[in-house]
C-alpha cells in the first residue's frame, strides 16, 4: 500500500527542490542547457524597442537573464527570485528579492515580463499570470515557458511510466506542482486577452545523454529520498531505472519544454 503524501506545509521552498539542497545549483544549470535553447529562440525573433525593461521571473541561476543583458545591452534587465543566492555576479543584471505570489509591480512596467519553470510549481499560478500581464506595457510580451510531464506517460516502458508517475505523484501533493499546465498555456494567454498568441514545444528525451536526459536524471536523484520516505518507489524501482536510463537500447520521450507568448493589446 503506498503511503499517502503529507500535504502539511507544501510548497516549493520547503521541498526537495528548493535552493538550500546542496545539489540545486547544478540541477538548474541542466535545466539552463536543456531549455535555453528554446528561450533563446523566441527572443532572437523579438523585435523589441530601444532600451527595453525586461523581467524574469523567478530567474534560478540566471542563465537567460544574462543571455538577455548581452542580447540587449541597453536594456534594463531585472532578475527576480525568492532566494537570489545563485544570481551573484551576472554582469548586466538587475538582481531583486521578490515573491511573486505576494509581491507586485507597477502596472505597464516592462515591455516584456518572463518567466521560466516558475509558475507549474505554484498554487497562485492564475492569478500570477493575470497579474503578471498587468505588469506589461501595450504593446510588449508576456512570455511564459514551463515543463509539461505528459509525454512520459504516454512511455510504453511500464517501469518509466510507473517512476514517471510517482515523481508526478510527489509534485503535486508535496509542492503543489501541475505538471500538465504547460499544454495549456496558449489558452491560458488567451484567456487574459492577449493578442498574437503562439508557442513552440521543444520534447526533452532521456537515455539520449542530451541535456533534457542530464535534467531529468538530476531531478530523479534529487527526489529520491522522498520517494523512497514516501513509498512511491522503492530503491529496487530506482535502481532498474538508472540500468534502464543506461541501457543504449533504451531511449524514450520524457518532457516537453513550453515556450508561449502573447503582446498586450
Amino acid at each position: 500500500m503506498t503511503t499517502p503524501v503529507s500535504t502539511e506545509q507544501p510548497g516549493y521552498t520547503r521541498s526537495y527542490l528548493a535552493d538550500q539542497h546542496a545539489g540545486q545549483l547544478a540541477r538548474l544549470q541542466t535545466l539552463e542547457r536543456a531549455f535555453d535553447p528554446l528561450s533563446h529562440r523566441f527572443f532572437e525573433r523579438l523585435d523589441l524597442p530601444d532600451a527595453p525593461a525586461i523581467l524574469d521571473l523567478g530567474a534560478g541561476a540566471g542563465s537567460l537573464a544574462g543571455w538577455l543583458s548581452q542580447r540587449y545591452p541597453d536594456a534594463t534587465v531585472t532578475a527576480t527570485d525568492i532566494d537570489t543566492r545563485f544570481l551573484v555576479d551576472i554582469p548586466g543584471i538587475k538582481v531583486m528579492t521578490h515573491n511573486v505570489t505576494t509581491d507586485d509591480f507597477h502596472p505597464a512596467s516592462f515591455d516584456v515580463v518572463h518567466a521560466r519553470a516558475l509558475l507549474c510549481h505554484l498554487r497562485e499560478r492564475e492569478a500570477i499570470l493575470t497579474r503578471a500581464a498587468t505588469w506589461v506595457r501595450p504593446g510588449g510580451w508576456l512570455v511564459i515557458e514551463d515543463v509539461s510531464l505528459q509525454p512520459s506517460l504516454r512511455s510504453t516502458n511500464p517501469l518509466f511510466r510507473k517512476v514517471a508517475q510517482a515523481g508526478i505523484t510527489l509534485l503535486e501533493q508535496s509542492i503543489g506542482s501541475d505538471m500538465f499546465w504547460a499544454d495549456t498555456l496558449p489558452d491560458r494567454l488567451r484567456d487574459r486577452r492577449l493578442c498574437n498568441v503562439d508557442h513552440r514545444t521543444l520534447a526533452g528525451r532521456i537515455g539520449d545523454d542530451s541535456p533534457a536526459d542530464t535534467f531529468w536524471a538530476a531531478t530523479t536523484t534529487q527526489a529520491a529520498p522522498s520517494l523512497l520516505k514516501l513509498g512511491l518507489l522503492t530503491q529496487h524501482d530506482l535502481d532498474r531505472m538508472a540500468s534502464l536510463r543506461a541501457d543504449p537500447a533504451f531511449t524514450d520521450t520524457a518532457l516537453a519544454f513550453v515556450s508561449a507568448w502573447g503582446q498586450v493589446p
